[in-house]
């Protein structure tokens, strides 16, 4: 099977170029080389999809089936569909469950309505909206791909290597120990998906050739307390002082200025605006063969990055930095400051 795969390769393409690499599939990766090395056993192509020059690198080349991650203006995302339709058997493309217009205040399947952006829109994510950028690009591969493509919506990625920073902030921030702000309710559920658990996922379906739209919102399994609670336990052996979890009410947080989502990651307090942050059709995923791993295994996993990120770094594990410096994570004396409120 020949493979293409385009946009990054530091975390979700990284985990699809190794799983497609271990079943031994013939891989080729189209990037610009900013965002991770070269895959062992990948050809490397390296170009700006956003020059006509650059894309032609593969006006002359026959794959099975590429997978798209990138995350860039809908219109450049539809001139590399129409450049390999001739040549391509079926186009992935990954999308999100941001794409819907009433999400994340309402629940959503794959019929719900879709944010309004044409195929041919230009500009960033800061122009259009993320979710806004997404579904145009959708649309791009929908043109040029009629019945030979598949839409993927995933929710909240993790796993080792995520470069947003979500489930590392929290690792290091129990890790460090001491009274840890905990957010709402510790049974409050949360949806994830492993990057590797995707990954195979979408080769599994871009093979196949399954057309569609499906959303992979993560499992119905998790708690927030679980999360939290796994996070303590693997970072046990590398904690100098005990840990406390002070689960803190949404509405104390909220009074305080917490941002939810981004200074507290995955806290999605119980508002109107987030009511149905975790309630996404999940059931599709699951006909067509999604297969979620334990909790504690990727959390694991992460963690046993972490600290090899912190060594090949020469840094402690309390000063890594994954992601973003300053968009993830809540400010040690705001949270000094909340705990003290309390008591």
């Amino acid at each position: 099977m020949r493979l293409l795969v385009l946009g990054g390769t530091r975390f979700l393409g990284r985990a699809i170029v190794d799983e497609a690499i271990r079943r031994g599939y013939d891989v080729t990766t189209f990037t610009r080389g900013l965002s991770g090395e070269p895959r062992p056993g990948a050809e490397a192509l390296h170009g700006d999809r956003t020059r006509s020059e650059d894309l032609s690198k593969l006006a002359e080349r026959d794959f099975d089936f590429v997978v798209d991650t990138s995350t860039i203006a809908p219109r450049h995302v539809a001139a590399a569909a129409r450049l390999l339709a001739p040549r391509v058997g079926h186009y992935t493309y990954v999308s999100t469950i941001s794409v819907y217009a009433n999400y994340p205040r309402e629940p959503v399947d794959e019929e719900s309505r879709v944010l309004d952006c044409p195929a041919d829109a230009d500009g960033t994510i800061e122009s259009l909206g993320y979710g806004e950028l997404k579904a145009g690009s959708e649309r791009a591969v929908a043109e040029a791909f009629p019945r030979r493509h598949l839409i993927a919506r995933p929710g909240l990625i993790v796993g080792p290597h995520e470069n947003i920073g979500r489930l590392p902030w929290w690792l290091t921030r129990i890790a460090r120990g001491g009274i840890v702000l905990a957010p709402g309710d510790p049974d409050r559920p949360i949806r994830l998906t492993d990057a590797r658990d995707l990954a195979a996922w979408l080769i599994d379906n871009s093979r196949r050739r399954i057309p569609g739209i499906v959303n992979v919102p993560g499992s119905n399994d998790a708690r927030f307390g679980d999360l939290l609670t796994t996070c303590g336990e693997m970072t046990r052996a590398d904690r100098r002082t005990g840990l406390d979890l002070r689960w803190v009410p949404d509405q104390v947080l909220l009074d305080a200025g917490v941002e939810p989502w981004t200074e507290l990651p995955m806290w999605a307090p119980d508002t109107p605006e987030l009511a149905g942050v975790w309630t996404v059709s999940g059931g599709r995923a699951i006909r067509t063969g999604i297969s979620y791993r334990p909790l504690t295994d990727t959390v694991h996993d992460t963690w046993a990055w972490l600290r090899l990120e912190a060594t090949a770094q020469g840094t402690d594990l309390s000063d890594l930095t994954v992601g973003r410096p300053g968009s993830i994570g809540l400010d040690p004396a705001k949270e000094e400051r909340i705990l003290a409120g309390l008591s």
